[in-house]
């Protein structure tokens, strides 16, 4: 065969190859039904898209020069599709910002190295047909790009007009305060409608909002500055009062032994008096950044703004006269770049103790028992201390010393996959190790609390729950929007002082330990829990109330999470 048609032809297939590459992340959201509307605004937009930018210059070079970047998102964005069914947007953007690179690649072990390959051969395709297009002066058929222009400027008139008649049909609300309207304004812009699942064009549409978001952080930590509850203790107890709030990391609550788990997981813990696991817990939200700012403040389930707008139950805390403390094993993110760490700001104390990668070990949970220790030795009269730990966040077998390699194999000292099925034993032994070790944490934190001699409560709470291949299941982690990813383990203990100076709150925090009970109702149970008032406060909503009702338990995109139907043996959530 002539030299030069072999060449041809497999530069032919090359750029069949790259094309066919570049649209795979829409090719995977191929339809079962509604085909036009795929067809419309997924697959055909992201060809036109494509095409516009190889034809903004008459060689074809650097066209493909600028697709260079969507060519290396694509493993990416397969990765995403497939695994959480849905297209990067700006939570996910926001994710890999401000996550820390080690735990990034702690996420991704098992298939970093095929998403590493994946991009070399990439650029090694992307290579060859740059300079074969350099070489060989491919160009443009005269005609072609103008007509390519033409449809552009169509395009662009048309969604213009849609946008005009959208807005008119959906007139955004305008709110009070300005960044408000930069986070959640409604409605979304007609073109952020139709492309927010159109690769490449949902990753410009998602850096985009990002960005914006990122610009308003300042002024909102300015604004919630000047918020205040108005908090105060009106009946104060002359003894010590020490309360601590532990926010966990992944834990259900059906691997607890308290609650009949059948392993033993939490062996201290039930030989400990005075705790109380609740074993209908829910959290409306399957994601950390999203999920902790509903536990510590009264933002509601549905409330899709990534920041707050008012302080949390820190500053309400310092505003009834405690001092405050801040400890955590979780990744500092930046004061004004998370929401989490805009409300460890708020505390007088903010200590992040893991300067370390997620993926070495050697920095576990136990190293805020000491900061702990430091922070009670100060003697506060009137204390509050959140803690904020790594509990059993992947990988699972990282969280844990050797001492608590209990049930094995666990894959200790391996690189082990969340995402392979494989690996089922394996994940499911060292997830109950790594809970077994938060049982330790928790004993431990209550033995300083009781050497205090106070009038102390520790509430532990997980941001939200985990898939372990339970059953059939064929998903692992979270953010699957199935029963486990929301129902989370829960646990209070109060001193003994305590049960004296409260022992109607004591009673009914026992009474209410099956009681459907969601973390949007933790702010107001702990601040009630410390006899905390404030001028609107609602006791409706706090389960240490005689005026406390059980209410709907909404979840993030608006289901009612005890009247969805459970589809699968991955027990997936659906409108009834």
């Amino acid at each position: 065969m002539n030299q030069s048609l072999v060449h041809s032809l497999f530069r032919a297939v090359g750029l069949v190859v790259f094309g066919l590459l570049l649209l795979s992340p829409v090719l995977v959201q191929w339809p079962e039904q509604d085909l036009v509307p795929y067809l419309q605004w997924k697959l055909i937009a992201a060809v036109w898209f494509y095409m516009l930018i190889l034809s903004l210059f008459r060689s074809l070079w650097p066209g493909l020069v600028l697709l260079l970047p969507a060519a290396l998102l694509v493993p990416q964005e397969v990765f995403y599709l497939l695994t959480y069914q849905k297209n990067t947007d700006a939570h996910a953007i926001a994710i890999v910002a401000e996550t820390d690179l080690n735990e990034a690649l702690g996420y991704l072990t098992g298939i970093g190295v095929f998403l590493a390959l994946a991009v070399v051969a990439i650029v090694l395709l992307w290579w060859y047909l740059v300079r074969s297009a350099w070489q060989r002066h491919w160009q443009w058929q005269s005609g072609l790009r103008p007509v390519i222009w033409l449809i552009c400027i169509g395009v662009l008139v048309s969604l213009s007009w849609n946008e005009w008649q959208y807005q008119q049909i959906n007139k955004a609300k305008q709110r009070s305060n300005p960044e408000e309207n930069v986070f959640v304004q409604r409605p979304l812009p007609y073109s952020y409608e139709k492309f927010h699942a159109t690769y490449p064009l949902n990753m410009l549409i998602a850096v985009n909002e990002f960005v914006k978001q990122k610009q308003a952080v300042a002024d909102i930590a300015e604004s919630t500055a000047l918020f205040k509850f108005s908090a105060r203790q009106t009946d104060i107890p002359a003894q010590r009062q020490i309360y601590v709030l532990v926010i966990g990391e992944t834990l259900r609550p059906d691997r607890l032994q308290l609650n009949g788990y059948n392993r033993a997981t939490t062996p201290r813990l039930s030989g400990t008096k005075n705790v109380i696991s609740y074993t209908n817990m829910v959290s409306p939200w399957a994601w950390t950044r999203m999920s902790v700012p509903v536990i510590l403040s009264r933002k509601s389930a549905t409330d899709q703004r990534y920041f707050p707008t008012e302080t949390s139950v820190v500053a309400a805390f310092k505003e009834a006269g405690f001092s405050t403390a801040w400890l955590s094993t979780q990744s500092p993110l930046g004061v004004h770049d998370s929401s989490i760490a805009l409300h460890a700001s708020e505390a007088d104390q903010v200590q992040y103790l893991n300067p370390v990668g997620y993926k070495k070990e050697g920095f576990y949970d136990d190293i805020l028992l000491p900061a702990f220790d430091r922070v009670l030795q100060q003697n506060e009269q009137k204390q509050l201390i959140v803690l904020h730990t790594l509990g059993s966040h992947f990988s699972y077998a990282d969280r844990y010393p050797q001492a608590f390699d209990l049930f094995t194999p666990s894959g200790k000292g391996q690189s082990i996959s969340m995402h392979d099925q494989n690996s089922k034993v394996l994940l499911n032994n060292a997830y109950d190790n790594s809970v077994a070790y938060t049982d330790f944490i928790l004993f431990n934190l209550i033995k300083q609390l009781e050497q205090s001699q106070s009038i102390s409560g520790l509430f532990y709470v997980s941001d939200h729950g985990e898939n372990i291949f339970d059953g059939q299941c064929n998903k692992s982690g979270h953010g699957h929007n199935t029963e486990r990813d929301y129902r989370v383990a829960s646990i209070l203990w109060t001193s003994e002082l305590y049960n004296l100076q409260y022992p109607q709150k004591k009673s009914l925090a026992e009474q209410r330990r099956e009681q459907p009970l969601v973390t949007t109702n933790v702010f107001h149970s702990f601040l009630d829990l410390a006899g905390i008032e404030y001028p609107d406060q609602k006791l409706t909503k706090s389960w240490l109330s005689p005026d406390w009702r059980p209410s709907s338990r909404i979840l993030q995109q608006g289901l009612d999470f005890d009247k969805a139907t459970r589809v699968g043996e991955c027990q997936e959530l659906k409108a009834p």
